[in-house]
């Protein structure tokens, strides 16, 4: 067994995003949806923003201050973006967040194949990722990053679910062990010794249950899998929705990329309601 000794400001795994292709709704558009994980101090500084910059495309998503750019977002042509972090061994060669980044390539990429060319190439740093892009003509693909490596991959059945561990060969190189565990000072008593992939690994896998089959997901579909807790219906740090001392699900976002729009719930989905946001 490996140790993940944590730092004063762990790395928090966490984030559950699903993405459909037009053949998998029951409305035919593409649809994005996530739930946002982290510590439950923070919730209060989630904000939900409409930029229109001077030169280059407005977006609207979601953030968090004070830290600068999008963490989960969309602009004006329907591209959209969800950002999941993910636990690795590079070293960042450059300290500027990724939501920075990602901020920027909204505002200059119109479809999913330019915004993956223009993240990969980008200086980047901060945490390392898992990213899904898609975008109103269907085209939802991965993007698995560190600072200096990265990998695309594209649906399976016309949809995508993407937790916080890398599942492409190349990029699971360069992955923290799937045996280390969470030890040391920092790190909240509920996951010392837990393994640093487990979470991430169980909300995958229920997440692929209740989506398996032929038949076409709605937003009903959709929020009942952001809203679950699991076969038991226990919640805990392991199950979708996720309920822990000192980090939780605090955002749900669901993107509609063709209807330029996107629904926001602060708090736990199981507890709350989403409110409708449209470009201004």
């Amino acid at each position: 067994m490996e140790l993940l000794i944590g730092k004063p400001s762990y790395q928090v795994e966490a984030c559950s995003t699903l993405a459909f292709s037009p053949n998998r709704t029951t409305t035919g558009e593409t649809i994005v949806a996530k739930n946002f994980d982290y510590l439950n101090v923070l919730e209060p500084y989630n904000l939900t923003c409409e930029t229109k910059p001077n030169e280059g495309y407005a977006t609207l998503g979601c953030k968090m201050a004070p830290l600068a750019g999008m963490l989960d977002g969309m602009n004006e042509h329907g591209l959209t973006v969800t950002y999941n972090l993910a636990n690795t061994l590079d070293e960042p060669q450059c300290y500027a967040p990724l939501s920075i980044a990602l901020q920027e390539m909204l505002e200059t990429c119109k479809t999913t194949d330019e915004a993956v060319k223009f993240i990969v190439k980008a200086k980047r740093g901060g945490h390392d990722a898992v990213l899904t892009l898609a975008d109103a003509e269907g085209n939802i693909k991965t993007v698995e990053i560190t600072s200096s490596h990265s990998a695309t991959s594209n649906t399976t059945g016309g949809q995508v679910v993407n937790t916080n561990h890398y599942k492409t060969n190349e990029m699971q190189k360069h992955e923290v062990p799937r045996s280390a565990v969470f030890f040391g000072k920092g790190v909240p008593k509920e996951i010392v010794g837990v393994k640093v992939h487990e979470s991430s690994e169980q909300r995958l896998k229920r997440a692929q249950e209740l989506l398996k089959g032929k038949e076409k997901v709605d937003e009903g579909k959709i929020t009942a899998v952001l809203r679950d807790h699991g076969e038991n219906n226990e919640p805990s740090l392991f199950t979708i929705c996720r309920h822990g001392t000192d980090a939780s699900t605090i955002r749900s976002v669901i993107f509609y990329p063709n209807r330029k729009s996107m629904k926001v719930l602060y708090g736990k989905p199981c507890k709350n309601q989403y409110d409708k946001f449209k470009f201004s």
